[in-house]
This record gives C-alpha cells, sequence and structure tokens, in this order.
C-alpha cells in the first residue's frame, strides 16, 4: 500500500503539517508537498487540475515571474501536478537553498492570489492544452476511460480538466480553502535534515494554514467489473487496456504477476508479455484501491492481435513463475518509491485473479476487437 512511514515516523508542527525526511549522499535535496484529498477525486470534475496550475503563480510574497527567476538563478527546478489522491509540488535543488524552498512552498498554500486574470490567461490556457496533448495519446485516453468504467466516482474522475464540467477561478479557490489544512499536508524530503527541515517549516508560511479535520476513514470503494468501452481516435497508435480492480491487500501479489509476464518498471527481456510488440502491464497504485492493467499499443493490426496474446499470457502464469518473479517484484516497488510517494508493500506469489476484466479499447475501432473476443 501506499504509505509514507517507508520514508522514517513523521514529525509534525502545531496545525498537524507532517514533516519527514531522509539523508542523501550528496548535495542535491528533493523537497514534495503532497496534499491529500486534492486530487482529481475530489471535488467538481477538473478542479484539482486547475489548482495544480495555480501552483507557483502569484502570491503575496512574491510574483510568478520573480520566483521563476530566483529559481533560475538558484539553479533549482520546481513543478505542480495533479494525481488521482492529492495534489503535489516538487522541488530540486541544492542542500543550502533549503530555507529558501521550504518558504516558497509554504507560500503556494498560504499565499496564492487566485486572481481572474490569471485564471484566464495563464491557468485555464495551460490546462487545455496540457488535456488536448495527453488525450491525443491512445494509452493515456484509454487509461482515463479505464479508471472511469471501473471505478465510476472518485478515481474514476477524469485526471484533467476537459471543459464537460464549469470551474471557475472561484472554484479553484474554494477547493483550495478546503484541502490546504495541515491535516491533509505532508512536506517530505530526500537530502535535508530532518530537524532542520521540521524548524524551517515552523518559521515558514506553512505555519499559517489552519489546522482543519482530520478526514474521516473513506468508505470502501467500489469497483465495477466485466464493463466495456470504445474510443475512436484519429491519427497515431491504437491501444487495448485490459484493467483489474485491486484492494490495496492485494497489491503485492499483482505487483509479482506484474513482474512474471512483463513490467513496464522492470522489463525483464525474456518476459512474455515483451515478446508481443507493444505490450507491458503496470500497477496503479492509490489510497483506496488500484488498477492493474495490461496494455497493448502499435498500428491497430497489432492490437489487435496483442492483445488477445496479452490476455493468454495473464491467464497462464504458473506458480512457479510468480514464485520466480518475487525478487523482481520486491526491485519494482523500491523503483517506483519516490519521495512524495514512499511504498511499502508486501509483495506475494500468491495468484492474482485475472477473470473479471474491463476493456478499453482506443484508435481504429474497425479492426480492434471487442472483449468478448478476447
Amino acid at each position: 500500500m501506499l504509505s509514507r512511514t517507508a520514508i522514517r515516523a513523521y514529525s509534525s508542527i502545531p496545525n498537524g503539517i507532517k514533516v519527514a525526511s531522509k539523508q542523501s549522499v550528496n548535495d542535491l535535496t528533493k523537497l514534495a508537498v503532497v496534499v491529500d484529498n486534492a486530487g482529481s477525486k475530489n471535488g467538481k470534475h477538473g478542479v484539482a487540475h486547475l489548482l495544480s496550475k495555480f501552483a507557483f503563480a502569484n502570491t503575496g510574497a512574491k510574483s510568478a515571474l520573480r520566483f521563476t527567476r530566483e529559481s533560475e538563478l538558484l539553479g533549482a527546478t520546481f513543478e505542480g501536478k495533479v494525481t488521482r489522491d492529492a495534489l503535489v509540488l516538487e522541488t530540486a535543488f541544492l542542500k543550502q537553498d533549503l530555507p529558501y524552498f521550504v518558504e516558497a512552498l509554504g507560500n503556494v498554500l498560504a499565499n496564492t492570489q487566485f486572481t481572474p486574470h490569471e485564471f484566464s490567461e495563464v491557468v485555464l490556457p495551460s490546462a487545455k492544452a496540457e488535456t488536448k496533448l495527453k488525450h491525443a495519446d491512445s494509452h493515456f485516453a484509454g487509461l482515463d476511460k479505464l479508471h472511469e468504467i471501473t471505478f465510476r466516482k472518485g478515481l474514476g474522475n477524469p485526471l484533467l480538466y476537459d471543459g464537460a464540467t464549469p470551474v471557475s477561478v472561484d472554484d479553484v479557490a474554494e477547493f483550495a480553502h478546503e484541502t490546504f489544512t495541515g491535516a491533509n499536508v505532508s512536506v517530505l524530503s530526500a537530502g535535508a535534515d530532518e530537524a532542520d527541515l521540521t524548524k524551517f517549516v515552523q518559521e515558514s508560511a506553512f505555519s499559517q494554514i489552519p489546522q482543519g479535520a482530520t478526514k474521516a476513514a473513506s468508505a470502501p470503494t467500489d469497483f465495477f467489473k466485466n464493463q466495456e468501452a470504445r474510443i475512436p481516435l484519429a491519427g497515431g497508435k491504437s491501444t487495448a487496456l485490459i484493467g483489474f480492480p485491486v484492494k490495496p491487500a492485494d497489491f503485492g501479489k499483482y505487483e509479482v504477476l506484474s513482474a512474471a509476464i512483463g513490467s513496464s518498471v522492470v522489463p525483464a527481456p525474456a518476459a512474455p508479455l515483451l515478446q508481443i510488440p507493444g505490450a507491458v502491464s503496470h500497477l496503479y497504485k492509490y489510497r483506496d484501491a488500484g488498477l492493474f492493467v495490461i496494455s497493448v499499443s502499435g498500428t491497430a493490426e497489432e492490437v489487435a492481435a496483442g492483445i488477445k496474446q496479452a490476455k493468454k499470457v495473464a491467464d497462464s502464469v504458473s506458480s512457479s513463475e510468480l514464485s520466480k518473479a518475487v525478487k523482481a517484484a520486491e526491485l519494482s516497488v523500491v523503483l517506483q518509491s519516490t519521495v512524495a510517494y514512499p511504498l511499502s508493500i508486501k509483495v506475494s506469489a500468491s495468484q492474482a485473479p485475472t477473470k473479471d476484466f474491463n476493456y478499453v479499447a482506443v484508435g481504429d475501432l474497425s479492426v480492434l476487437p471487442f472483449a468478448a473476443d478476447l
């Protein structure tokens, strides 16, 4: 499951913000702020994506231009992005610049101005451009649709703003007001001394964030199986995807299955999926559920043949093959663990169910098969 304790135990400051860090072997420091309950599964469709585009915009402390120029002079990188679970702010810089970036990230949460002109001139155009670019990719479009038919709401919400649901600058500001609370915020680092990091967080704009209420445990996520969707898409590659909803307790089983048949993280040359052009598997992990996906991308003819072969591969994995894949699965978990999302998953060679699946075809639908054909 997703677990921030994979870094180490948290420190915290009076308003409930959690702080954790681990040392690094050089002067590079990575700093991430994770705002839980501010991902695409929360709020109006698209509002979390638009909020991510306000990251590093004008704040009460300094303009976006000034922050960008100062960061360039310090040789740093920064990014705001939305996941299905959270809003994530990430920076990388030299260790001595830690106080500057703690303050900067604190101002993003405490003092972003949410001005109408930035919304119309910067945020909306940027979000629309990203959505258009991403959905021109058949794999991304199919994966988003696969989430929709598997979970319907919550994790099934569109990851990006598509304009179908009206969202105003006031909606974005209200969503930020609701989610930017100490109970939701974690400040995580690789390369910073935790005592120093905690001190700087306490002395920064982070201290201005209200504590907020601890969110009650969420109800179990509903799964919908044996669903199918088809999306026509002209130009580029076609993609077919098979998806299996996964409970967090079963993440370890599907990581082993992925390693056994052909993982996108640790692609073993002899893995059976990797003998199929454009085929790969991956377990998408979230706080409340996961989605194990087998996909094939390429020409429509290649995909039509390949997805049928891929389904047979998943159905025919033996117990001995699963046992042999345990170490590869453990390596895969380590490689997927990041500062923002450290992982703590106990892999298991137990059989992972592959009978009931959801299916999405994207591209040339005159060639791509239906789920019943697999």
